[in-house]
């Protein structure tokens, strides 16, 4: 069964950034394979990856509900889990579905039933999947029942950021999945630290902050040239906190290849 990890986050957070990110560590530093979903409506994470989405599960799900297909003596069952794997980029070390817009007002019980069956499959095939989650954390409630073995909520470093945190932990505890790790991090966090009021704010909610991620030029210079996470060098100071939080909160039995020299 696969690793299960889960970021979540309002937008503007750096989320995706740190999915993306998630992604390549496991692939170059790990020497694993990853089951990457995007599930946030923005879906940004395959431009960060380097690939151009063009084709999302809400494509297909808004097509079989207006009934704009045609089956062509396929089941419709089988038809679904084609159209789904049709719609998944496949590279050497990694895979990408990305979700798409958000559902309308019709009813779409009967895809998302046989997406939730597909993505439970997938979970099979993988030694890692990543989702990249809106703040709802929709996917993870609605479209899986696989478990989440490590759950990152990521929020800037400001009041609204730490109440956000706050909701996103009280939901979380609500989710109908199991979720045996959960971490709040701060990103973008200036060279100076985070602000005494916005501890004291932490303090009160009783959030507790696992990770400090400090914002990185270079990583803002690379997203400004839109450039995926693959041009960060590999020395860079984020992609080595992630590295360090990552081999804490990953089992060993999935850490083959030694990054200790990296670092």
């Amino acid at each position: 069964m696969a690793f299960n990890i889960a970021v979540a986050g309002k937008g503007g957070t750096g989320k995706s950034t740190l999915s993306a990110l998630i992604i390549r560590y496991i692939t170059e530093e790990i020497g694993k394979s990853v089951s990457a979903v995007d599930a946030d409506p923005n879906a940004s994470l395959g431009a960060l990856l380097g690939l151009h989405v063009q084709n999302t599960v809400a494509d297909l799900r808004e097509d079989i509900v207006a009934k704009k297909v045609d089956f062509s003596g396929m089941s419709k069952d089988r038809y679904i889990e084609y159209a789904i794997e049709e719609s998944i980029i496949e590279k050497e070390k990694f895979d990408l579905l990305t979700m798409g817009r958000p559902e309308g007002p019709k009813c779409y019980c009967y895809v998302n039933n046989l997406l939730r069956k597909y993505m439970d499959k997938v979970g099979t095939a993988y030694p890692f999947v990543v989702t990249d989650n809106e703040a709802g954390m929709e996917h993870l409630s609605r479209r899986t029942t696989n478990n989440v073995d490590l759950l990152l909520i990521v929020s800037e470093p400001t009041i609204v950021g730490a109440l956000t945190l706050q909701r996103i932990l009280a939901l979380a505890d609500s989710l109908p999945v199991a979720i045996r790790q959960k971490f709040c991090v701060l990103n973008r966090v200036p060279r100076n630290g985070i602000h005494e009021n916005l501890q004291q704010k932490l303090d009160s909610l009783g959030v507790e902050i696992s990770a400090i991620f400090p914002f990185d030029q270079e990583v803002y210079d690379n997203a400004s040239c839109g450039s995926s996470v693959f041009e960060i060098s590999r020395e860079n100071e984020l992609y080595q906190k992630l590295g360090r939080f990552l081999q804490k909160h990953l089992p060993s039995s999935l850490i083959e290849k030694s990054v200790a020299g990296r670092t």
